[in-house]
């Protein structure tokens, strides 16, 4: 509800005082002009025109569910178009939607409030923008102006408008060339292409220099190429009038980064640097009012009152992870704590000079962001870096990071708060998490390295979904959701109980700190009366960087180390008590990875079935689910399903899925079975015997990789290729002839290959047959979580999108490798 306070803007609009309408007026104009250039309005429009394009390049047919109600049949894929709408495209990804401006609702916000800070305090020149994509953020600069009635100034736009920045043109993702005709038609189409806009053509580094622009009140540099970068500071530093505003898009790069530290050094340039998100950053050169546009850029003194909450991170030697674990603790990238009053303490344990954070990085994530460096003062333990950071802090909460290398999903905070408040006195723990493909331990003994985990975020497109973490992650240890909590690298305590039961003991001197971490949580847990909260669907992610024992090839022996010194100085070994766990939060699809929740109720549907004095049971029983599963997990760890053979083959299936098979084939009778991940040939052998005991049918067994010594057979056909290749499954329409009535089974590989495949024969099967998606109980489903997103995941996203059910009844001997994958077609 608006005041209506004397002076307040409702009361002056109430008392017809037209200055307040005309600021109403204006506010809502740039809204609406903000959402139309970064397309929110339409964003349905923009899912259905990709879809069509992803359907053209893959040759598949359009479902015109998902034409008709985009929303519903592909909402996630709208979700992360409204993701990526307030994250913004990053550099590296050019051009790729129909948005005029690529950098998103933060940046824009951001360019807003320089804009305002510009007209508030009169700070003279124009608007410059260097590289200026479709045009976007000019549009609106220049509908700013026209909002506000600022007629004396302009808006110069400079760039080379030749096209370039087409990366993946080939892709059927949509791209736009950058030339002069379309951005200026861009302006036109909002009206605000006039003589207060200038273009400046060719390479900026030149246009600028030899361009009539006075004074600049805000200059704005879009552009990847880090010598352009450094030769427009260059060209136009000078003329940046006192209280300018200087704004590099692509900051985040490490050389347009490195050309911009070049220039501020060179020159002198004392002004804070402050980050605005993952990709750009901002400064205000020197005046006598430097008020940021989200707060102060100079060194706030100790603040008097006390902060809601005080994020304590500790940094050793990780300069290239501490990047990312700020930004996630920025207000950029953590959601809904906009009322939330915080500080982010930063303290350095004793780093390199090469990997030294130093003051002005720290600060530069925003002005929640302090920074102590112990210097000399450091310890091998970070157990003396919390302390000093806890005693630094002012928040009646406290955020314990011991770890500098984990990352934060975007709704930590946000859910950590709220559960301190809903089960006070509480600990409010995040889910640990490594990046990379299974233990770290493991994988970085197998070759896993930060190169590597680099390609990965990249691949997610991180940090434009936080949650999308969960897609290139995996639980530490053999852990889940809902399994009981002994330590965490981010948990949440009341300052209270940090002063009642003591900050970390600074006796655990050993490099790393050994059991200071969990000696720590356990006493805070172990506080009378306190509440243990998890937050489902929230974690911190620990990023591959040489640490002490997560990096450690073998960390047992190290480990047992810690726990002889935990039990020399307790006098026992650690054991975290027992506490009823509350959950706060929920768990979005790409963290859908839990192991079977054994409750031990099998006992109670055994005395159930044959009664109480044992009589002869009156009829059949269904298989307990979590005996099945445990079953399943036994099973497949044993590997008898790898000794299993037909006529003298492998077919490294279980023998009822094998039996299972049979009962298709003679129920549907199909012409041909087409089979993937051929093997040793077992399976095809036995797909094979069955059709020739029943007289009709082929089997086309398709594999990508050469094999050798396959079984022969008249019915057999074999194919090499990639199955989810369009040119493999042209070569096998042209063995099988046209419209086939077929079986198909899919051998268990990664995700996206089951789900070409399904594309490519899916077509083939008529209604009442099948398709079997083999290996659905990889990916944690109970078995090997490491494999990943896998033949399950790929169920998923088949069943959201085809004429295709699960047929449960088929699993009914209990014992499948198959859970939930074999697919029926109903329409």
């Amino acid at each position: 509800m608006e005041s209506s306070e004397p002076g307040s803007e409702a009361a002056l609009v109430a008392n017809g005082d037209e200055s307040g309408r005309v600021a109403r007026g204006a506010r809502r104009y740039l809204e609406l002009l903000r959402g139309a250039l970064i397309d929110q309005h339409y964003l349905d429009n923009e899912l259905r025109i990709n879809y069509l394009l992803e359907c053209i390049a893959a040759g598949t047919p359009v479902d015109r569910k998902k034409l008709a109600n985009p929303a519903r049949y592909m909402g996630t894929m709208l979700a992360r178009l409204e993701q990526e709408r307030q994250a913004g495209e990053l550099p590296a990804n050019g051009s790729r939607s129909l948005a005029y401006a690529g950098l998103g609702r933060v940046r824009l916000d951001h360019l807003e409030a320089c804009l305002e800070a510009v007209r508030s305090e009169a700070v003279e020149g124009d608007m410059v923008e260097c590289g200026t994509g479709r045009g976007g953020a000019a549009i609106f600069m220049r509908g700013f102006l026209e909002a506000h009635e600022l007629p004396e100034r302009r808006v110069w736009v400079a760039d080379r408008f030749d096209g370039r920045g087409l990366e993946g043109a080939g892709s059927p993702v949509l791209t736009f060339a950058v030339d002069l005709k379309s951005v200026r038609d861009a302006f036109a189409r909002f009206d605000l292409l006039d003589d207060r806009v200038v273009f400046l053509q060719g390479p900026p580094s030149r246009t600028l220099t030899e361009s009539p622009i006075e004074q600049v009140a805000l200059l704005r540099v879009d552009s990847q190429d880090a010598d352009e970068v450094r030769a427009v500071l260059e060209a136009m530093y000078d003329r940046i009038a006192a209280g300018g505003f200087v704004v590099v898009d692509d900051y985040g790069g490490a050389d347009c980064q490195a050309a911009v530290d070049a220039f501020r050094s060179e020159h002198g340039v004392a002004d804070p640097l402050e980050r605005i998100d993952w990709s750009a950053a901002a400064w205000r050169k020197s005046a006598e009012r430097r008020r940021s546009a989200r707060g102060t850029f100079v060194a706030a003194p100790e603040p008097a009152a006390t902060k809601d909450l005080g994020v304590v991170v500790v940094m050793y030697n990780m300069r290239r992870e501490a990047a990312r674990t700020l930004h996630t603790l920025s207000r950029s990238y953590q959601r809904g704590i906009d009322d939330l009053d915080y500080e982010v303490i930063v303290v350095e344990n004793g780093s390199g000079p090469e990997q030294r954070l130093g003051e002005e990085f720290v600060r530069s994530f925003g002005p929640e962001f302090r920074y102590i460096d112990l210097g000399d003062d450091a310890t091998p333990s970070p157990a003396q870096a919390v302390n000093r950071g806890i005693a630094a802090s002012t928040g009646g909460a406290l955020a314990v990071m011991i770890d500098g290398a984990h990352l934060l999903t975007p709704g930590v905070l946000r859910y950590a708060m709220l559960s301190l408040s809903i089960y006070a006195p509480a600990i409010v723990v995040a889910k640990q998490w490594y990046v990379g493909p299974g233990q770290q331990p493991e994988t970085v003994a197998g070759g896993y390295d930060t190169a590597i985990e680099d390609r990965l975020f990249a691949q997610i497109r991180w940090p434009s979904d936080g949650y999308r973490l969960f897609e290139i992650g995996h639980f530490i240890g053999d852990r889940d959701w809902f399994d009981g909590e002994w330590e965490s690298n981010c948990f949440f305590v009341p300052r209270s109980l940090v002063d009642q039961a003591g900050g970390m003991d600074e006796s655990f001197s050993t490099p790393g700190g050994g059991f200071v971490n969990l000696d720590f949580f356990e006493r805070m847990v172990a506080s009378p009366g306190v509440s243990l909260v998890t937050m489902l669907g929230e974690a911190s992610f620990h990023q591959v960087h040489g640490g002490t024992t997560t990096n450690n090839p073998d960390p047992g022996e190290l480990i047992k180390s810690y726990e002889d010194q935990y039990a020399e100085l307790r006098g026992r070994p650690f054991h975290v008590p027992y506490h009823r766990t509350y959950y706060v939060g929920s768990i979005p699809p790409a963290a859908y990875r839990m192991k079977p929740r054994r409750v031990d109720t099998f006992r109670h549907f055994r005395d159930a079935h044959v009664g109480e004095r044992g009589e002869r049971p009156s009829g059949p029983l269904p298989v307990p689910q979590d005996l099945k599963m445990d079953f399943i997990d036994a099973f497949w760890r044993s590997e008898e399903s790898r000794r299993a053979t037909w006529l003298g083959k492998a077919t490294h299936r279980p023998p009822t899925d094998l039996f299972v098979y049979q009962e298709l084939i003679w129920r549907v009778r199909p012409d041909w079975i087409v089979e993937t991940r051929t093997g040793v040939g077992g399976r095809a052998l036995f797909l094979a015997s069955v059709c020739e005991l029943i007289g009709e049918g082929q089997v086309l067994s398709i594999h990508g990789y050469p094999l050798g010594d396959l079984p022969e057979h008249p019915r057999i056909t074999y194919l090499h290729g990639d199955p989810a290749a369009e040119r493999t499954a042209a070569d096998a329409r042209a063995i099988m002839g046209d419209r086939p009535r077929a079986l198909v089974i899919l051998g268990g590989a990664a995700g996206p290959e089951v789900v070409g495949a399904f594309r490519r024969y899916a077509p083939l099967v008529p209604v009442g047959s099948y398709v079997v998606v083999e290996d659905t109980i990889l990916g944690g489903n109970p078995v090997w979580p490491a494999f990943g997103p896998g033949p399950a995941s790929a169920v998923r996203e088949i069943l959201h999108q085809s004429d295709f059910v699960p047929d449960p009844s088929v699993e009914r001997f209990g014992l499948t490798f198959n859970v939930g994958g074999f697919l029926k077609r109903v329409r």
